[in-house]
């Protein structure tokens, strides 16, 4: 049996790697969603990484961690159609937008779509 978990190499892990994404990545939001990203200039093979940040203003620690469950749960869903050599960091300010599975992946592609880092095969 495959496993279905995020592989480690799909996530961001260093703190400079963060601080880089945040100060010179492009911010987008969408609801209740903030999304920072940061293409690599040369075309590459790399992976799609990925994070979510979540402030303790959201709410108490089941609905936090609720929310990177799905979320984290949308982009495993929908990596293999975003463009190779991205980092995104994900914050969500709200759980508005991430009723269940199926409104997370929404509210992450149209963010994805807004920022153009989704392969012509998304459709």
């Amino acid at each position: 049996m495959q496993p279905k978990g995020l592989p480690r190499f799909c996530r961001l892990h260093l703190k400079r790697d963060f601080k880089e994404i945040i100060r010179g990545g492009i911010k987008l939001q969408y609801r209740n969603l903030s999304l920072w990203y940061r293409r690599q200039e040369l075309p590459t093979s790399a992976p799609v990484r990925f994070a979510v940040v979540v402030s303790s203003k959201l709410g108490p620690a089941v609905l936090r961690n609720r929310a990177k469950r799905l979320l984290r749960e949308a982009f495993r869903l929908n990596r293999q159609y975003i463009l190779a050599g991205t980092d995104i960091i994900i914050n969500p300010k709200g759980c508005d937008a991430l009723s269940d599975v199926h409104a997370a992946q929404e509210a992450l592609k149209s963010l994805l779509g807004q920022a153009e880092l989704l392969n012509d095969s998304s459709n």
